[in-house]
């Protein structure tokens, strides 16, 4: 049994195409993906009294984090089938896979259950939502692949922000605009360090919403002035690193 392990391990790190500093950094960006949802169970259970007087329906938010979950279960083994190393052709990239598609609609399906969370009781926001996310995997290979994942994220960041009042939960509306920007620069430079920053900014959706339940139930004042501090600083980072990044040679492919 133990020998079928090792074997098996040693058969899975095999197909890792990434040098190993790289891989490290790829793979432990998308063990925070996978676990980051944990937080936000946490802060609705510590702030379970401020969560029950504000949300609708405050026991889905554990189905959010659920579906969050699982969801990033199904990239990371796309990615395994890609071999971790990412082209424009690879499914986990440009390309179209079953595992890609699920992907996909369980991150929507995790944004519109965010929405009947906080505002179920409000049908004609809540079923458009769930309609929309459900239409996902229909529209998938379509050029309107992106529309429910661009509209329920957007509602369900703005609905987030009238139930809970702090402004750091708006910060995740900017959040694909700072991923595709790595993403892009994956796919033209090669260099694979993008696919890990690709996907710790994605996760960042979470962390927000989480802070800004957290800061509510703490009365803190101060969110507009962090929230537009944090975004000044992201696009100063990203304008003042952009040419060196776009140099960034490509990762060297470990056969």
């Amino acid at each position: 049994m133990n020998t079928k392990t090792t074997a098996g391990t040693a058969a899975n790190v095999r197909r890792i195409q990434l040098p190993p500093l790289v891989a490290a950094w790829v793979l432990g960006a998308h063990v925070f993906a996978l676990l980051v949802p944990l937080i936000l169970l946490f802060v609705v259970q510590q702030q379970s009294e401020l969560v029950a007087a504000r949300a609708d329906y405050p026991g889905v938010f554990s189905l959010t984090v659920l579906l969050m979950m699982v969801g990033s279960t199904f990239e990371i083994t796309q990615n395994h089938l890609d071999r971790w190393y990412l082209t424009p052709e690879t499914a986990s990239a440009n390309g179209h896979s079953t595992l890609d598609m699920l992907f996909f609609s369980f991150v929507v399906l995790s944004q519109a259950a965010v929405i009947v969370a906080c505002a179920g009781q409000t049908l004609w926001l809540s079923v458009p939502a769930v309609l929309l996310a459900l239409s996902q995997p229909f529209v998938y290979r379509s050029r309107f692949a992106m529309l429910p994942f661009s509209v329920v994220g957007l509602m369900s960041a703005l609905v987030a922000f009238k139930t809970f009042g702090d402004p750091v939960i708006l910060l995740q509306i900017p959040l694909p605009a700072a991923t595709l920007f790595f993403f892009g620069l994956l796919l033209s430079t090669g260099n694979q360090t993008m696919h890990g920053l690709t996907t710790a900014v994605a996760s960042l959706g979470v962390v927000f919403l989480a802070w800004g339940v957290h800061r509510s139930g703490t009365l803190v004042l101060d969110g507009w002035l962090v929230a537009v501090a944090i975004v000044i600083a992201a696009l100063l980072l990203l304008l003042g690193s952009r040419r060196l990044l776009r140099s960034l040679p490509a990762t060297v492919k470990r056969q």
